[in-house]
């Protein structure tokens, strides 16, 4: 009877083990994982701080004269006051003025000339 019950002890104390182990591994997972998505999170608050630094450079810019005119005239491709622009245009090529004939229809003819 003893060693039943120890080998009962033994069995139970077994279970108990692989219940904290997996336990403990569940937690090391959900540990590893919140660690994924914090450097995630971090590099998505890194570019965002950019985008941001970027926006309010942008509006500074914009809110001077100067840079409200050099918005539009990017935004709308136009040119300023005593600006120039050249245009090259290419000539039309001329219409080919000689007659095509067909190879077998030049044949025909000389084979007979006499008709």
């Amino acid at each position: 009877m003893r060693v039943f019950t120890r080998r009962l002890m033994l069995a139970g104390l077994c279970l108990l083990v692989v219940f904290a182990a997996s336990g403990a591994w569940g937690i090391y997972r959900k540990s590893r994982d919140s660690a994924i998505l914090r450097d995630e999170a971090i590099s998505q608050l890194d570019d965002l701080q950019e985008q941001q630094a970027q926006l309010t450079a942008s509006i500074g810019t914009l809110q001077t004269a100067r840079g409200r005119e050099a918005a539009l005239r990017q935004q709308y491709n136009m040119g300023h006051a005593g600006e120039n622009i050249i245009q090259i245009v290419e000539p039309d090529e001329p219409a080919s003025t000689t007659a095509t004939t067909s190879t077998i229809h030049t044949w025909v003819q000389h084979a007979f000339s006499w008709w």
